[in-house]
């Protein structure tokens, strides 16, 4: 806000036709161009007797108060002249020094007309509505560079919340993985020797055996969380692969948990560049997704999976003769926790971290299958 006396002094200078008022709205001050219209008389005269307000006018008082609230903005006064009327265009300005306001514009001049009927001429005008409102954008800049730094304020302190959340959230996740999973492991460890070393009635082993399976679930759902963390606060992670060789350690590994064939065929080179841990995490979902939803009793279950170049694209495409999924499930199937059957233990979270890893990557995944007939997934990876 303009309000100091080198301020006031400037602006009187450069607007001959400011005036000042007091609390009291009496003028103590005019401008010599204003002067020259109003009469050297008009000092000492309450506003009241020469202006009156046009803009702004529904709701403002001629009180020193009511003015005030409308500072900083453009006012047009409509002003008493021998016996005719002129328009003033310009600001109020509070000075806190000694409670006045002050001033600042020039009359409102449309035509050569006006001139001779305020008596007016070119020299008369230091100002005019242009400076007005140069001084108008100015005021607007500086707020907005205000609001800028206010802005930018808020932007650093939200960075460094952010900054301390993430700091908290490596904190769990070393915990989840370090402090939930060993003492599973431990659990699981305990159940195997006891299996081993007695003699066990078939209930109790049977109830063993659901102690097991409920601390795989468990760890399996902890592992899931740790996978989705992982890319979520990881960057991609390129390294040359040989596709051949992961795709077979993930078929070996699944060979144990069920009677089922898998074929693997090559229509490229298996070299890809990407990231490990995320490609390893995609293929091992949905080939174990695969298994997990075979049919029951189907001693010809399937899973083939087919691996070609579409330019700078590496299709992975993994097809399967499982339960299938619905035709009403699709369109739900990569959500958070969403399941499209409740015969088979599963969070509902696997298909969703695909997703997100596959786009990590900079890729795409579609999801197709038809109940009863089998799933057939593509997979399409930058590589």
């Amino acid at each position: 806000m303009i309000g100091d006396k080198e301020s006031d002094l400037y602006i009187r200078r450069l607007f001959p036709f400011h005036f000042l008022i007091n609390q009291e709205l009496i003028i103590t001050e005019a401008g010599i161009s204003l002067k020259k219209i109003l009469g050297d008389n008009c000092v000492g005269q309450p506003f009241t007797n020469y202006f009156t307000f046009v803009r702004p006018g529904l709701g403002i008082k001629y009180q020193m108060e009511s003015i005030r609230k409308y500072e900083n903005q453009i006012f047009i006064l409509s002003a008493n002249f021998k016996n005719s009327t002129f328009r003033m265009k310009g600001e109020f300005v509070f000075n806190e020094d000694n409670k006045t306001l002050l001033f600042c514009g020039s009359p409102w001049i449309t035509s050569e007309k006006d001139f001779e009927k305020l008596g007016l001429k070119i020299k008369d005008f230091a100002v005019h509505d242009s400076t007005i409102d140069m001084i108008q954008n100015l005021r607007v800049q500086q707020m907005a560079v205000e609001d800028s730094n206010h802005v930018n304020k808020m932007l650093l302190e939200k960075n460094e919340e952010l900054k301390k959340t993430n700091a908290e959230l490596d904190r769990f996740v070393y915990s989840v993985s370090h402090d939930l999973r060993s003492p599973l492991l431990s659990i699981h460890g305990i159940i195997d020797i006891i299996k081993q070393r007695e003699e066990l009635s078939e209930s109790t082993a049977a109830l063993l055996q659901m102690i097991i399976n409920s601390i795989n679930r468990l760890d399996n759902s902890i592992i899931e969380i740790l996978d989705y963390s992982r890319n979520a606060r990881f960057d991609v992670q390129y390294s040359e692969l040989d596709l051949a060789v992961l795709l077979n350690q993930i078929t070996e590994d699944l060979k144990h948990t069920a009677n089922i064939d898998f074929d693997i065929e090559f229509n490229t080179s298996p070299t890809i560049s990407s990231d490990k841990f995320r490609l390893a995490t995609i293929l091992k979902n949905i080939i174990g997704n695969a298994v997990k939803y075979r049919k029951s009793g189907n001693d010809n279950c399937f899973v083939k999976v087919t691996v070609s170049k579409q330019g700078s694209l590496m299709e992975i495409i993994i097809k399967d003769n499982g339960i299938g999924i619905s035709e009403r499930s699709l369109p739900k199937i990569f959500d958070m926790f969403y399941r499209a059957t409740s015969t088979v233990d599963g969070t509902g979270l696997g298909l969703y971290i695909c997703k997100e890893m596959v786009l990590k990557l900079g890729g795409t995944i579609l999801l197709e299958s038809e109940l009863n007939i089998g799933t057939t997934v593509t997979i399409k990876i930058p590589g």
